[in-house]
């Protein structure tokens, strides 16, 4: 294998994902699309090669140095390849990305070192546009991304991180832990509901929030009946991943997100939504001010930034890194992401019934995504027990919105 001299370091928050990838959580998050016809190979593996020649650091693999994991670009082939693993397992290819298909499905599944899911949202529309395009003679000559492979290739961190921010570290009380049963040999469970965007935003803003706002406070409304009054002591912290593409002039499609914890401490019984909704959306207004912006972004990069901390051999940053991550997990109870809209030329649209998003996990993850007026959300989840998920898509469905579920079987569910 010959390679390219060209390599990068890890942005910020790509460098956790390596030391802290296990086999029951590879790290790897799935955008799949479900279109109207069976998938054609050949145009599939064409529309890659096509979108790969805009995308080079995705054709990158993981190398591990004396102090710093990097990516390097290689000359490795990016082969589409049939659907037969479950969702989010390991990647069958040395790359860190891998496109499959089965029937009517496209998958995109990606190692979180390589990018996050925005950029990831910005391949994926690429690479079904341009499918698209070749499988059903599209006179479209949209544009789908605008910027230039060097800023889809920058490590926004390094170059927004200003060292005169001030750094809060606020030490939070460790959060309720979910329990219950796994499945064996690390198989995850996913459940998917799909909704109207529109009845959703509407079901928002009747609660004076967003939907990522209402979707959250529904989660959490829903482990109300679950928890006994011992475990209502602690609090339930939603872990929620910002894009930081939204905030600063970026079009990088690396990793460029820091996350916020979401609170709630039950205090009484049947606990009217409002009531959840109010303290969901006055934290979430807090953690997208400018001012939380800068200081969680400079609390993610300051440490790397010491002499000292760089000339530590990667070793053992790694057992520091998986140790800070085991602290860190204390403090959350579940993820819940929201990717928001996907963006394709009005030609596609007939060709196209919807998308799907999730993600591997260490407990219960939610995933969110939305194309024209539909809305899907995934939960994934090492669990035997679904009780969660149930009276999530139940109190939604309360709210008089058509809900369709489905999920992947797994041997031994009931």
């Amino acid at each position: 294998m010959n390679r390219h001299d060209k390599w990068y370091k890890l942005d910020n928050a790509a460098k956790i994902f390596p030391p802290t990838t296990a086999f029951y959580d590879p790290k790897i998050f799935r955008i799949s699309v479900l279109l109207k016809n069976p998938v054609n190979k050949e145009n599939l593996q064409n529309a890659l090669n096509e979108t790969l020649e805009d995308f080079s650091i995705f054709k990158s693999v993981l190398k591990k140095g004396l102090f710093w994991y990097y990516l390097e670009e290689t000359n490795y082939k990016a082969y589409v390849k049939e659907e037969k693993n479950s969702p989010c397992e390991r990647l069958n290819t040395p790359l860190l990305f891998e496109v499959t298909y089965y029937k009517n499905k496209i998958n995109l599944e990606v190692y979180h070192a390589l990018s996050d899911g925005a950029g990831c949202i910005t391949f994926f529309e690429n690479l079904i546009y341009n499918y698209l395009k070749k499988e059903y003679h599209l006179k479209d000559n949209t544009i789908i991304t605008k910027s230039s492979k060097l800023e889809k290739e920058v490590d926004s961190f390094a170059k927004y991180y200003n060292p005169k921010n001030k750094i809060k570290i606020a030490n939070k009380e460790n959060a309720y832990q979910l329990k219950g049963r796994w499945y064996q040999e690390g198989k995850i469970r996913i459940i998917t509901g799909s909704t109207s965007t529109e009845k959703l935003k509407n079901l928002a803003h009747k609660y004076n929030t967003t939907i990522t706002g209402i979707l959250i406070s529904l989660v959490i409304k829903s482990m109300e009946d679950i928890l006994s009054i011992k475990e209502k002591r602690k609090p339930i912290s939603i872990t929620v991943p910002i894009d930081l593409r939204k905030y600063f002039n970026s079009k990088t499609v690396r990793n460029f997100f820091n996350v916020t914890n979401i609170y709630y401490k039950f205090e009484k019984n049947n606990t009217p939504i409002e009531e959840i909704v109010k303290v969901v959306d006055k934290e979430l207004k807090e953690s997208l001010s400018e001012e939380a912006i800068n200081t969680n972004m400079s609390k993610m990069i300051w440490l790397e930034n010491f002499f000292i901390i760089r000339l530590i051999p990667l070793f053992i940053k790694d057992k520091v890194m998986k140790y800070t991550y085991k602290l860190t997990r204390k403090k959350q109870t579940m993820g819940l992401s929201n990717v928001g809209m996907i963006h394709l030329p009005a030609s596609c649209k007939p060709y196209i019934d919807k998308f799907l998003i999730m993600n591997s996990t260490d407990a219960l993850e939610a995933c969110i995504i939305s194309y024209e007026d539909e809305l899907s959300i995934s939960f994934s989840s090492h669990f035997i027990n679904s009780e969660l998920e149930k009276n999530f898509f139940r109190l939604l469905k309360s709210y008089n919105l058509d809900i369709t579920i489905y999920t992947n079987e797994i041997e031994g569910d009931d």
